[in-house]
């Protein structure tokens, strides 16, 4: 006859469960970015004044880092990919 689970085992269960679900919400994001940014870019790429675009763009690359420091690092090669798409290749 097998012995009841303990606390610990059953805390143990449920911190898995918990990670697994949060492993699974971050894939779901991952995906959900992924398909808005291809998205994204073949509006941008067939947008007819992409030079206004890359100007607002840039005011709000500012504002978000402005606004999320902890978050500014992990911005800077997202918005380098834009920047490109919008035409404007940093050297």
């Amino acid at each position: 006859m097998e012995s009841p689970p303990n606390k610990l085992e059953e805390m143990l269960a449920l911190y898995s469960d918990n990670i697994n679900g949060l492993m699974d919400n971050q894939l779901a994001l991952t995906a959900q970015v992924q398909v808005l940014q291809a998205a994204l870019a073949t509006v941008l790429l067939h947008h007819a004044d992409r030079p206004a675009l890359l100007g607002t763009f840039q005011q709000y690359m500012k504002i978000s880092k402005q606004s999320a420091p902890q978050l500014a690092s992990r911005m800077e090669g997202l918005e380098a990919g834009m920047l490109a798409l919008l035409g404007q290749h940093q050297a």
